[in-house]
């Protein structure tokens, strides 16, 4: 039997989630009392980047992935890695991104070279069958997992999001770059004629379809969810490319 809608509680992420709420509170008071306020809508983005992070792995979303779909899986992978980073992103304030900006550990991590190939090594190695199955199956593999997702998330998205690394051509360029050497992974998936994780071989699945069903599905959905957003901000970039909008200069900004 699959339960569809049974939740997942899971107190070590629960835990994290509070101190990162509480900490991003805690922080932008400090701003403020500085002189240099948070804008509303970018409270409103961290809100939004804590209910996806939340849903992936609370909601039925995480269930599912742990004891029936790939499909599901591949759909949690996603959110954690390319929905809600760019949201945290989003959420720091100008003053925020400038002095995260200054320490060296982060200007090393978010040189776009690295941060690209940090987020394509993830994605990759993950998505092995023998540590994908294995994280299935130990819950400290797993949660190795998804911060793997979220961490290389915010440094393959920083340099994008944040000004002062690429020039508004090296915005569309770096995203380019980024759809075309992700892209054979779903595609791989999808191609697969046997089922590559042995996980999902005889879990039950939703509908009663088979593994390789499930698979198929999670490679097509793997693509359209993690492209679409890799296209929408590529368009966007490019709007604002042929605006002619120049590159800013100093130090560094959140878009």
């Amino acid at each position: 039997m699959v339960h569809p809608w049974q939740f997942v509680f899971d107190p070590a992420w629960i835990v994290g989630l509070v101190v990162i709420a509480v900490d991003y509170v805690v922080v932008v008071r400090a701003y403020e009392r500085r002189g240099r306020p948070v804008p509303t809508w970018r409270r409103w983005a961290f809100a939004a980047a804590i209910t996806v992070t939340a849903l992936a792995l609370f909601s039925p979303i995480e269930h599912l992935a742990l004891h029936s779909m790939l499909s599901f899986h591949l759909l949690q992978n996603v959110m954690l890695g390319d929905w809600a980073p760019p949201l945290f992103l989003l959420a720091l304030s100008v003053a925020m991104a400038r002095d995260l900006s200054r320490r060296r550990w982060v200007a090393v991590l978010a040189n776009p070279p690295v941060a690209l190939a940090i987020w394509l090594v993830v994605w990759y190695a993950t998505h092995i069958p023998a540590f994908y199955d294995y994280a299935l199956r130990h819950e400290w593999a797993l949660g190795f997992e998804h911060l793997a997702f979220l961490i290389s998330g915010l440094i393959f998205w920083w340099p994008e999001i944040v000004s002062g690394y690429l020039s508004p051509v090296g915005k569309v360029s770096y995203l380019a770059i980024a759809f075309l050497a992700i892209s054979p992974l779903s595609l791989f998936i999808y191609l697969a004629n046997s089922p590559l994780y042995s996980f999902y071989e005889h879990t039950p699945k939703l509908g009663g379809i088979s593994a390789l069903a499930d698979q198929q599905i999670a490679g097509v959905a793997m693509a359209i969810e993690s492209n679409v957003v890799l296209l929408t901000v590529i368009a966007f970039a490019l709007m604002r490319l042929l605006a002619d909008e120049p590159a800013p200069d100093g130090p560094a900004d959140v878009v």
